[in-house]
């Protein structure tokens, strides 16, 4: 290859795409950039318990001020190169932008099983307090979901119900363990020629 790797991973949240982000970030040996660690990252400078906090309490003029901000940022990385990019928007931006990226990977899972995984990282030992943690989470990954849509739709026109637009591989991770999403992306990177 006469480029250097630029690979895009997104998806929707506990959709697996900071794992395999990772995962690839170290196959490839591959600086990683997270869109949404800049935004976690902001929250915390602004004070903010957590990134839904943020995004609650903002108004919706400075999240997108924000949100140009990282994806300036991105840009910037994209161009040096050997870089991997971890972002929900990335690959709709590079597509519309013509930006140059080896590959771009969406990840979806279904919302169930986006829950079972968020649960799954938490001590619940209660079954009345793991259902009702099970609502909570439901609802903020349908309404981050729903905000995010709105964002980028407003900011540069992306469909983020349609991810195959802006991406060469979209993998429903919903029935696979990260290392069997991993080996599915390394197969289909191989198969277009980028290989470590």
């Amino acid at each position: 290859m006469d480029k250097q790797i630029v690979l895009v991973i997104g998806g929707p949240g506990k959709s697996g795409s900071t794992t395999i982000a990772k995962m690839l970030s170290e196959y490839f040996q591959l600086e990683m950039v997270s869109g949404g660690l800049l935004f976690r990252r902001e929250a915390k400078r602004k004070g903010f318990n957590s990134l839904e906090e943020y995004l609650s309490e903002m108004s919706n003029k400075e999240i997108l001020e924000f949100d140009k901000v990282v994806d300036n940022k991105l840009r910037e990385y994209a161009k040096h190169g050997n870089i991997l990019i971890e972002s929900k928007v990335f690959a709709g931006i590079a597509t519309k932008e013509n930006i140059y990226c080896s590959a771009k990977i969406w990840l979806k899972a279904k919302i169930d099983v986006r829950v079972k995984r968020a649960i799954g990282k938490e001590d619940i030992k209660s079954p009345i307090k793991k259902f009702f943690k099970k609502i909570e989470i439901k609802k903020n990954l349908l309404k981050r979901y729903n905000v995010d849509k709105s964002r980028y739709m407003e900011l540069y026109g992306i469909d983020y119900d349609a991810p195959e637009k802006y991406n060469d591989l979209v993998i429903d991770s919903s029935n696979q363990n990260p290392e069997e999403t991993f080996n599915l992306i390394i197969n289909f990177l191989n198969n277009a020629g980028i290989k470590k």
